[in-house]
């Protein structure tokens, strides 16, 4: 089992893959879970240049490539993962755009069952902001994921859920042009929509980018 991961984990951060979380997601109800008891989570985070260029653009241009692309990439090494757990004799399945279509997305809700910032908050890896994304301290919320439901028995690393830092920040709230972001700090079990519209949003990434860690992220990293 051992090589198994190692093999899979290699393979997926030669592929691109920043972070790589396995948890056990047993404990949730099956219509979560739909009955496997491990998650795999797989992110890549948009790249500092990107972000300075989203930051410094004209505010009528919204520019969604590299953020498609990463989408995209993510979904695409979950589906590898998944046909990967399953040619070594496992169960898996991948949580990609592609797949969810089929039953696991709610187009009248605009949710899935089980969201792919849920596992990231059950591994530690962050927590969620006023703008209801995953806000991580390395990456701000500059971070696409994808993730894969398996029984393949692999090793854990679930963390306490980090509950939300943002304090009185309302940075997404107020730079938010479609005025979406209603300020409400995150807690269990709370609804989505008393803390966004996403009925309304625009997709303009603002919130994504402008995020105090986000702009940290960028600022360490981009190139000058």
């Amino acid at each position: 089992m051992i090589v198994i991961v190692n093999t899979l984990i290699k393979s997926l951060t030669n592929h691109g893959a920043n972070i790589i979380k396995i948890i056990d997601i047993s404990e949730l109800s099956e219509a979560e879970n739909s009955g496997y008891d491990k998650a795999i989570l797989i992110g890549l985070t948009l790249s500092p240049t990107y972000l300075f260029q989203l930051t410094h653009e004209n505010d009528n241009v919204i520019d969604s490539s590299e953020f498609g692309e990463k989408e995209h990439q993510a979904d695409e090494l979950a589906e590898w993962a998944a046909d990967f757990i399953c040619s070594n004799g496992y169960k898996a399945f991948a949580q990609s755009e592609r797949n969810l279509i089929n039953g696991y997305f709610n187009n009248d809700t605009k949710a899935t069952l089980l969201p792919h910032k849920k596992i990231a908050i059950m591994a530690g890896l962050g927590w969620i902001g006023k703008n209801n994304l995953l806000v991580t301290k390395e990456y701000g919320c500059a971070v696409c994921m994808c993730t894969v439901l398996t029984n393949a028995p692999f090793p854990t690393e679930n963390k306490p859920i980090i509950m939300p830092r943002c304090k009185t920040c309302c940075v997404c709230k107020n730079i938010c042009p479609s005025q979406v972001i209603h300020g409400t700090t995150w807690e269990p079990g709370i609804n989505r929509d008393t803390m966004v519209d996403v009925y309304h949003c625009e997709g303009c990434l603002k919130c994504l980018v402008f995020c105090p860690l986000t702009q940290q992220y960028m600022k360490r990293n981009v190139v000058k």
